[in-house]
């Protein structure tokens, strides 16, 4: 790991304030090229490093710091093409400006620092820290220097070790569109592999992974990584996509991505994201959810029922339903369609299945005795095989199918084949490749059952 520049005299600090608060900015620079650049310390005096929460504790949405990296580069100058007052904002510029302003005036962030990524001379990553106004005026105003983008690589690692610094949440905007060294085109056959080395710290400081894309007209010079037949292209609003990938402590991810950011895209995917345990019981005295069978909870006083007794017949099977409380997860996890997609069941000593699932009505909400659960899971159990067991409502971790959607091998002709990233999915085997040793679920609700014996 590259060691940062440091100098705590006093007259320097000064200095670096009076330039903070005149809208200067100030550039990173490095010792040496063979290492890739090593972002100085913000002027701004960092705040102690978060707190390790515990996996699956609840979020509270406490106040996170944030470090905002934006991309700029020739390639991404589309995005932001210069306002005008007969001119809409495109999709990039509405969602940019919107998430700047909150991370600069918003309750949910303490301590922020913004910076201008790009690529020196040498081919090696610069965080140019800047002023919240400097970067606002970047998206709504454009890219006005020739600028070359870092290797996709090299910038996430300088960002993240920035960041981990502090304890503070990267939040890094680019188009993810990998340009290696010119001289060096192995790297595109080892994307993945750098792609896991540059994020090495995420792994070692137990840190998540929340990657959000969506697509944006895009105007003037598109630079592919296929350069065959055109080595670019002039755009005219085609759709291109861009990224928002957050990096950081799960419970201060999940403060961004809900109270930072909000309004999520559609399309989310989560590395990393745990839950140990998840508020659940088994719901036998609701008439919204009446169970069928015989069934009732082996406690006759408990308030939450984690064991049942049950006895299915070959012509009356049992059915009961199970409140889940998933209000921690991701948003595109506690999606209806997505939990019934992925839902799964592990059973021991007996056989059964999924039946409905449900989110919470706000009938269900105002109901005291099943307000403190978000979902309801329709179990079906016809058979049992054994005097107890156990029933267990698990959600895999799996990938999201519109990585391999927006992924191509070829991106010379985005007008043909529009919100498309070379090699996309090669970059986000990388990011799973972090995560080989996790746990195969995001959470395991277990109920015990014992049969019942007439």
């Amino acid at each position: 790991m590259y060691k940062p520049h440091r100098n705590h005299k006093s007259t320097l600090v000064l200095l670096c304030a009076t330039l903070l608060f005149s809208g200067c900015y100030k550039k990173e620079t490095q010792n040496a090229e063979t290492a890739p650049a090593a972002p100085t310390t913000s002027v701004e005096k960092p705040s102690p490093k978060a707190e390790t929460p515990k996996p699956g504790a609840a979020v509270v949405n406490a106040k996170v710091n944030v470090d905002l990296y934006l991309e700029i580069s020739n390639g991404m100058k589309g995005f932001m093409p210069p306002a005008a007052a007969d001119k809409e904002p495109t999709v990039f510029q509405t969602r940019l400006t919107r998430l700047v302003s909150e991370v600069q005036d918003g309750i949910y962030v303490d301590a922020k620092r913004f910076y201008l990524a790009r690529e020196n001379g040498q081919g090696n990553p610069i965080l140019d820290s800047v002023s919240y106004n400097t970067l606002k005026n970047t998206v709504v105003s454009g890219i006005k220097a020739d600028v070359r983008g870092t290797p996709l690589p090299q910038m996430l690692q300088a960002a993240l070790e920035n960041s981990v610094k502090t304890g503070a949440v990267s939040v890094i905007v680019s188009d993810f569109i990998h340009g290696p060294d010119p001289n060096n085109p192995g790297q595109f056959l080892s994307l993945d592999a750098d792609i896991r080395s540059s994020l090495k710290l995420a792994e070692h400081e137990n840190l998540v992974v929340a990657v959000l894309a969506e697509g944006s007209s895009f105007y003037g010079n598109y630079y592919p990584a296929v350069k065959r037949p055109a080595v670019k292209q002039t755009l005219n609003g085609e759709e291109i996509p861009f990224y928002i990938w957050v990096i950081g402590q799960q419970q201060a991810v999940q403060t961004v991505t809900n109270k930072v950011l909000r309004n999520l895209p559609a399309q989310q995917a989560y590395f990393g994201f745990s839950y140990p345990s998840v508020p659940f019981s088994a719901i036998l005295k609701s008439n919204t959810f009446r169970p069928a069978g015989v069934v009732y909870c082996t406690s006759r006083t408990a308030e939450v029922c984690t064991s049942v007794n049950l006895s299915p017949e070959k012509e009356e099977p049992v059915e009961f339903t199970i409140g889940l409380n998933l209000k921690d997860l991701p948003a595109s996890m506690q999606e209806v369609a997505y939990l019934k997609q992925h839902l799964k069941l592990a059973v021991s000593g007996g056989k059964a299945s999924i039946g409905t699932v449900i989110a919470a009505s706000d009938e269900v909400k105002a109901t005291p005795a099943l307000a403190q659960y978000s979902h309801f899971v329709r179990v079906k159990v016809p058979q049992l095989t054994a005097n107890s067991g156990t029933i267990t409502v698990q959600l895999p971790q799996v990938v999201p199918s519109w990585i391999g959607q927006w992924s191509t091998a070829n991106d010379n002709n985005p007008a043909a084949s529009p919100k498309k990233t070379y090699q996309f999915n090669k970059i986000i085997e990388g990011v799973q490749a972090l995560y080989r040793d996790q746990s195969a679920t995001v959470f395991s609700a277990t109920m015990k059952f014992n049969k019942e014996n007439n």
